[in-house]
């Protein structure tokens, strides 16, 4: 199938359907969305965001159109104002992406999730995404869209994912490039809807330990797995809304206190442990989707599943 030909570059140099005050103008939003709105970002940050502007503008690699004062805002908020880290990560940014030919792919109508289906069999797929295929069981992965105006959601159901086998048969070059274009992919969406709606718009992840063993457990796994995401973390900056945890195990804290220090400071800020009440966790995920988008098993309404491949969207 041909993927759709929005340009990437387009979508980064306007505030789309918007207008220019990034208001999300005729989109009636949830009353517990709690997204912050670009128009108040933008002057809030005005003066750390021309900062970065001047000190980015120089570099051979600087496209105006396309890195664009949202596009430097997201490095100014993870770096919390700090403008020399936000230029230098910044900076560093645009490299990479120079160096891995980003800005030339829409890699949208590519996704699908980790469900051990092959990509001849589904289709399509993401680059280097098939060997994680590989070691994934039905639906282990989920990327979903439920509202086109909201945040996206992932789903990590671990106990359909093959840790070891993971460990075993990919390397850190595999897996990099693997996150990379994951990341990628999902950023891409995420900008598309944060221009639309004129509100800056995250992904949120559950991790659900429900029937995971502690055996299944692969410590060189999920150090590999840290050291990548550490790689990459300013790459994509503000992309994640939260980690949440759902059923954890009593066995959860040997693991946490293993992982915890591996892991980016920025992503162990967001891991939040949810009690396994269905009431509880919908009440606790109300600011990042409705309930009637949420899943059934998760205290929501949404009774649909498996659920479209997000790149069926976008195809």
């Amino acid at each position: 199938m041909a993927q759709t030909k929005t340009s990437i570059t387009q979508s980064t140099a306007s505030l789309s359907s918007t207008g220019s005050d990034g208001c999300g103008t005729g989109i009636v939003f949830d009353e517990y969305d709690e997204r912050p709105f670009l128009k108040d970002l933008l002057v809030e940050n005005s003066s750390a965001i021309a900062t970065v502007k001047n000190a980015v503008q120089s570099h051979p690699l600087y496209e105006p159109s396309r890195y664009d004062d949202i596009w430097i805002l997201r490095f100014v908020l993870s770096h919390k104002k700090d403008t020399d880290a936000s230029s230098r990560a910044a900076i560093a940014t645009m490299e990479f992406r120079k160096e891995h030919n980003l800005n030339e792919k829409d890699l949208r109508g590519l996704i699908k999730h980790f469900d051990g289906a092959p990509f001849a069999t589904a289709g399509y797929g993401l680059p280097y995404g098939d060997k994680m295929d590989l070691c994934a069981g039905e639906n282990a992965v989920v990327f979903a869209m439920p509202d086109e105006n909201r945040g996206l959601i992932q789903y990590v159901f671990l106990s359909k994912m093959d840790m070891n086998k993971i460990n075993e048969t990919m390397t850190h070059d595999d897996l990099k490039k693997e996150m990379m274009y994951t990341n990628e992919s999902l950023y891409q969406v995420l900008d598309g809807i944060t221009r639309k709606t004129g509100r800056l718009t995250k992904i949120m992840k559950f991790v659900d330990f429900d029937g995971m063993s502690l055996k299944r457990m692969s410590r060189g796994y999920l150090s590999m797995d840290a050291a990548v995401s550490k790689e990459l973390e300013n790459f994509f900056p503000q992309m994640l809304a939260g980690l949440l945890v759902i059923h954890a195990p009593k066995w959860i804290n040997g693991i946490w206190k293993f992982v915890r220090p591996l892991m980016p400071k920025r992503v162990v800020e967001k891991v939040d442990f949810l009690p396994s009440n269905r009431e509880k966790i919908q009440k606790s995920l109300a600011r990042f989707v409705s309930k009637k988008n949420l899943l059934e098993q998760y205290g929501g309404e949404n009774e649909e599943w498996p659920i479209p491949y997000l790149g069926s969207y976008f195809r």
